[in-house]
């Protein structure tokens, strides 16, 4: 198994790139509307002029930072416990637990969370940490799974106990698989968080969801690439 090695160290053009296209589209509505414009002729109006894009840039990555926190949190420490002699006896249910947050639409976690959390960013989070534990925990526990048993055997040789095989050999050899689920994780947030606007949380998809009310592809477009570049950041850059 080979050391983790951030995806940024071998594509930052690609990151540069894209994070200039993103600055670009948040921050320049002329060139932004000429872009538009060229695309849409037909569209009256070309962006969502009711919230700056930079205030809904803001307030979806909160939303994606806040969940991934929670997420990474929630979906490594179930990922350790089953990956554990104690834990395995229990991996199915946990198993189970993590599956049916991602088999449960975000959509329909929100709808069945509002009546009793409100409107709001918080039936928003509940929805996206409960989809995004699953790569995480799943990772966590195939990367441990996969830690040579010669290296294991190695670390116990050398007087090491179960925590310290742990920290300093079992987590450095797995970090590649568990890194692939979080940015995984990432990269459905990024999209998955547009749907918060639908209960009154802001971010990108209140253009989005804007444009579609209005039949108006340009201010679909408005919203819409943003998170596409965002998400494009992430998996370069992990």
């Amino acid at each position: 198994m080979s050391a983790y090695e951030p995806g940024i160290k071998r594509n930052w053009p690609t990151v540069v790139a894209l994070s200039g296209a993103l600055a670009f589209w948040v921050f320049y509505t002329p060139g932004v509307e000429t872009v538009l414009s060229a695309l849409f002729p037909g569209a009256d109006v070309l962006t969502y002029e009711r919230t700056p894009m930079p205030r809904l840039l803001a307030q979806h990555l909160e939303l994606v930072t806040v969940a991934a926190v929670l997420a990474v949190a929630i979906g490594a420490a179930a990922g350790l416990f089953v990956a554990t002699p104690g834990g395995r006896a229990l991996r199915g249910v946990v198993d189970r637990v993590a599956t049916f947050g991602q088999a449960v639409p975000s959509v329909a976690i929100m709808a069945i969370a509002v009546p009793s959390l409100g409107y709001g960013s918080t039936p928003v989070l509940v929805a996206l940490v409960l989809f995004s534990i699953l790569p995480v925990m799943a990772n966590v526990v195939a990367g441990l799974e996969n830690v040579p048993a010669d290296v294991v055997e190695a670390g116990k040789g050398m007087g090491m106990s179960g925590p310290q095989r742990l920290r300093q050999l079992e987590i450095p050899l797995a970090l590649p698989v568990i890194m692939t689920g979080i940015k995984t994780m990432l990269v459905i947030l990024v999209s998955a968080a547009a749907l918060g606007a639908v209960v009154g949380a802001g971010g990108l998809g209140v253009a989005i969801l804007s444009g579609i009310g209005s039949f108006n592809n340009a201010v679909v477009a408005h919203g819409a690439v943003p998170a596409i570049l965002l998400a494009l950041i992430v998996d370069r850059s992990l």
